[in-house]
């Protein structure tokens, strides 16, 4: 019997053939949860599982070069596997699947969320940390040789500023918001020491884990940089909500990750920040879509 496939699914496995790479159909699954790229997973003839990216945008794309060079970085200096990738064009990325499974994917229709790992494994807890701690003591000299742009921590804070002032002149920002922010961004107490290199997308989706929650890997590095650490640590609020903060901070400070006194205080500023980066994206030809849901969260979230 001859399997019918959507028209999806069957662009997706001609991109894979056009690039050299011949999958089984009957593998093919997506996970839609980027913004920048579609991700789509599946089994060539030979067995090997695969990941493949497909871009959304043009511009994400451009961005990937960058990702590139810095995965040939991260292999030296990490304790748990990154991407290596064979297929690299204009319209797909595609690597050999990282041991593990994706920490959750969700249904791109009903939006159910299915976790691959016991989510509240202290084990997962303990291996994330040890892989940021490797992270976030790369040399910034040595980031800098990989193309990443040489960031302080004052020139995050620059930043933000001007983010949040490029969202004004487009969107709604309750005062009390902006107040808010603006106190947190002049405020030196509640800042890190110093910028590191940095994921900048974290959350259970990106890392790679085995049942008992030990983490094998991490991906999409896309937005890898030099940048405040605490980036990092705001991700498991994302998956896991704002209770588990403190222990995500706890953990990775005990494995030696970057102390300072108002860290948690910050984590939270920095989390409020969501609505103003979802209206940056929202901003970027091509993603006018999202300008409603971006207002509404820039009027709901808390400062």
């Amino acid at each position: 019997m001859t399997m019918s496939l959507s028209p999806d699914a069957q662009d997706i496995l001609d991109l894979a053939s056009r690039n050299g790479l011949t999958l089984d159909p009957g593998s093919l699954s997506l996970n839609e949860m980027g913004l920048d790229f579609r991700v789509a997973f599946a089994t060539d003839l030979q067995g090997q599982r695969w990941v493949l990216r497909i871009p959304r945008r043009a511009d994400a794309m451009e961005r990937a070069a960058s990702e590139a060079a810095v995965l040939t970085l991260l292999r030296d200096h990490l304790p748990v596997a990154v991407p290596e990738w064979k297929i690299f064009t204009e319209d797909l990325i595609a690597y050999p699947i990282l041991p593990g499974l994706p920490g959750l994917t969700f249904d791109p229709g009903t939006y159910e969320v299915t976790w691959h790992f016991d989510k509240d494994a202290k084990l997962y807890l303990d291996t994330l940390s040890a892989a940021l701690v490797a992270l976030h003591a790369i040399p910034p000299s040595a980031a800098i040789d990989a193309g990443m742009v040489a960031n302080g921590i004052a020139e995050v804070r620059v930043k933000l500023r001007n983010d949040l002032e490029r969202v004004r002149t487009e969107f709604e920002v309750p005062k009390d918001k902006r107040v808010s922010w603006q106190d947190w961004l002049n405020d030196d107490s509640y800042w890190p020491p110093r910028a590191t290199v940095i994921h900048g997308d974290l959350y259970a989706g990106h890392v790679m884990v085995e049942p008992d929650g030990r983490v094998t890997g991490i991906i999409d590095w896309t937005e890898a940089r030099l940048g405040d650490p605490a980036l990092d640590l705001i991700g498991h609020i994302k998956s896991h909500g704002m209770a588990a903060l403190p222990a995500m901070v706890e953990a990775y400070r005990v494995a030696g990750g970057i102390s300072w006194p108002r860290c948690i205080d910050h984590c939270r500023k920095l989390n409020s920040m969501a609505g103003v980066n979802y209206a940056l994206f929202a901003m970027t030809p091509g993603a006018e879509a999202h300008r409603k849901a971006a207002q509404a969260l820039l009027l709901e979230a808390a400062p």
